[in-house]
């Protein structure tokens, strides 16, 4: 008589078990479950979009308080010498200017959508311990997304306007505001503060998983202070106050990176020990 023995199924599979582990999904199963992960967040950044476009006005003057703070001290005369307001150059500008409007309130408002269901795709696949950190990475994740875009908007932006304007008084140019150029540039440096600020969370995950060690982190510091400073000095006007804006905060983040990950890996160590010790016993 053979000695093997049929297969018997400790639990029988009842159907909804297999979201939460990824061998009882089939092809068709992973594509339905990353459709509805793409589709949601969708829809979020397509209600905020519609939205702005339906209080374009509104959300049109909070975008343009960083530009006006630097004329408050005038009067509505002055102003009107000094800045008409933005000026389009062709048919499109306007278009163009509600399409980034648009855009920059869509990602913010979408970006939680984003984290969560990017999260919930990928959560069957983790292991025990990488989903226990999965919900506090996401909240960190949407806490220095939204860190970011603040910076850049309460910041960032007014000062480096308040160089542009000065530089230009200086020179004695006639300066003036196209909506593409500010709405753009108001988007680059939103959405990408956003993402620069991200910074820790990616040092902290590179870590985890040993591609570096803290050790590694403050042997090459000079080198990532240094490409810091070079980035400030590309993404804002040639002026020192700007660039050490923008440069003072990344460092900081970096140098909190090294601390989180210094008491992560110790915590990694002791729980690797504490295995092994388990094991020989």
């Amino acid at each position: 008589m053979s000695d093997i023995e049929p297969y018997e199924d400790e639990e029988e599979d009842d159907g909804p078990e297999w979201a939460g582990d990824p061998k009882h999904m089939g092809f068709l199963d992973h594509l339905e479950e990353l459709r509805w992960s793409i589709i949601k967040p969708l829809a979020a950044f397509v209600v905020a979009f519609v939205s702005a476009m339906i209080f374009i006005v509104d959300v049109k003057d909070i975008l343009l308080a960083p530009l006006y703070a630097n004329y408050s001290h005038l009067t509505e005369a002055e102003l009107m010498a000094v800045f008409p307001g933005l000026t389009t150059y062709n048919i499109t500008g306007v278009f163009m200017a509600m399409l980034l409007i648009g855009v920059i309130i869509g990602l913010m408002v979408a970006s939680p959508f984003i984290v969560y269901y990017v999260g919930r795709f990928l959560a069957p696949a983790l292991t025990i311990r990488e989903k226990k950190i999965l919900v506090p990475g996401s909240f960190a994740v949407l806490c220095l997304f939204i860190l970011g875009c603040c910076f850049g908007y309460f910041i960032l932006l007014p000062r480096t306007i308040a160089a542009v304007i000065w530089f230009n008084n200086l020179l004695g140019f006639q300066l003036l505001w196209t909506t593409s150029n500010y709405f753009g540039f108001l988007t680059f440096t939103i959405l990408g503060l956003g993402l620069a600020f991200q910074m820790p969370l990616a040092i902290i995950v590179l870590v985890s998983i040993g591609v570096v060690t803290p050790a590694q982190l403050r042997e090459y510091r000079r080198y990532i202070v240094l490409s810091i400073v070079v980035l400030a000095a590309i993404l804002t006007p040639p002026e020192p106050v700007t660039q050490l804006a923008l440069a003072g905060p990344l460092w900081i983040l970096y140098e909190v990176s090294i601390v989180v990950s210094v008491f992560l890996k110790k915590r990694q160590d002791d729980r690797d020990e504490n295995i092994e010790r388990l094991d020989d016993d």
